[in-house]
């Protein structure tokens, strides 16, 4: 599986865990996309917890409730992407 959740990130899984990743818009020396591994996670929710912790920390909120707001705009955000 590989799902593209924005522009340059995306969720796989190996079939044996789900991974947050990255491209990083370079090549190897082969000519396969160099992607930056954001994280390794058991289920789809602990990776997309993951993703909410990722956007939080791009926050650039001064005041807690300035980031609770962020947070809820985050949250409903990545519910938007899964609703089907």
């Amino acid at each position: 599986m590989k799902v593209q959740i924005e522009e340059n990130l995306f969720l796989e899984s190996d079939g044996l865990q789900f991974i947050v990743k990255e491209y990083t818009g370079k090549k190897d020396t082969l000519g396969r996309d160099l992607y930056k591994v954001h994280g390794y996670f058991p289920t789809v929710t602990s990776s997309l917890n993951h993703l909410v912790k990722m956007k939080v920390m791009q926050s650039t909120a001064q005041t807690l409730s300035e980031l609770v707001q962020d947070i809820q705009r985050i949250e409903q955000y990545i519910e938007s992407k899964l609703s089907v």
